[in-house]
């Protein structure tokens, strides 16, 4: 008998009984091995990134608490100041959150990673190949990233040598603000004005950190040269005697003032400086408060203020 000729319809026709019945058997199968294996994967790396955050945060509280308890004995035996051993402290705690917080990231990748990798072993996926298929792609992502790759590098070198944490008045030479900030490729800073800056962390050079320890109030005064410079002197010292003792300025001043003689001397002018250590970051709202309460005591003394040079313009 000839062979008949293949009927199309008959290959789109819906499989038989038979084979529905196999094709079933395969999924529920599949489901109740490589399914329950997958959901067991997200869960496990769900319960995973749960229990690296909470020892993490741990770690790290457990670190802060062990450091402040040897500051403080050895402030005990050694008299430090309580200002200073408040500043030590506040300065850990930052640096422990930065740590944390980091390291917190790096570890959820890691978890996450390893998560699909093992998923698409169990959906069937040849993982030795792609595997070698990775390494390849990382090494010539490697050759291309340098940049990344040096971003990287000194953002770890910035969070375990402590240069800046999060919380902290900086300079880094492209912008100067507050650091929100930092992860192992870039740093955020927001300025003063508002703007939040991003910095990559391997094009930072230089950092001026003002809330390391303390920093200066310094108050530059144009006193007329017809002044009696020893009334001025009496005065200067008088303003910042009451604003050491003042209250609300003793926990933000930490040493006495420095008053300098004469400076920069000329026909109509002379100047002198006061240079006052206060808590960090705190500097800017000394030397306003210093500056007004100059001024409401010389126009008391009689001491006049140098006036302005030809050419010169008032500083606001």
């Amino acid at each position: 008998m000839p062979d008949e000729p293949l009927d199309p319809g008959r290959l789109l026709a819906a499989p038989g009984a038979d084979e529905a019945v196999s094709i079933a058997d395969s999924l529920i199968q599949w489901v109740l091995t490589s399914g329950v294996r997958i959901v067991l994967i997200l869960v496990a790396a769900a319960l995973g990134s749960l229990v690296v955050t909470w020892l993490l945060r741990r770690f790290f509280r457990t670190m802060v608490e062990s450091s402040s308890k040897l500051t403080n004995v050895a402030g005990a035996v050694v008299k430090r100041d309580p200002r200073s051993l408040k500043a030590a402290q506040a300065r850990r705690e930052q640096r422990a959150e930065t740590l944390s917080n980091v390291a917190r990231n790096v570890a959820h990748m890691v978890i996450w990673a390893v998560a699909l990798v093992m998923i698409l072993s169990e959906i069937g996926v040849d993982i030795a190949p792609v595997i070698a298929s990775l390494g390849v792609i990382g090494l010539a992502a490697g050759i291309g990233a340098q940049t990344i790759i040096r971003d990287i590098v000194a953002g770890i070198v910035m969070l375990f040598e402590d240069i800046v944490a999060v919380g902290d008045f900086v300079d880094i030479e492209y912008a100067s603000g507050t650091v929100e900030s930092i992860n192992l490729r870039v740093t955020q800073v927001r300025a003063i004005d508002g703007v939040l800056w991003t910095v990559r962390n391997g094009e930072i050079i230089r950092i001026g950190n003002m809330s390391r320890g303390y920093s200066n109030a310094v108050v530059t005064l144009d006193i007329d040269a017809g002044a009696d410079d020893d009334r001025v002197t009496e005065v200067l010292e008088k303003v910042t005697g009451e604003l050491a003792t003042d209250p609300d300025w003793v926990e933000i001043i930490q040493s006495p003032a420095d008053i300098s003689g004469m400076l920069d001397v000329d026909g109509n002018r002379y100047q002198r400086r006061i240079i006052i250590q206060a808590a960090p970051g705190e500097q800017w709202t000394l030397e306003r408060e210093l500056r007004g309460r100059i001024r409401v005591a010389f126009a008391e003394a009689g001491i006049d203020f140098a006036m302005p040079r030809f050419g010169e313009t008032l500083k606001p």
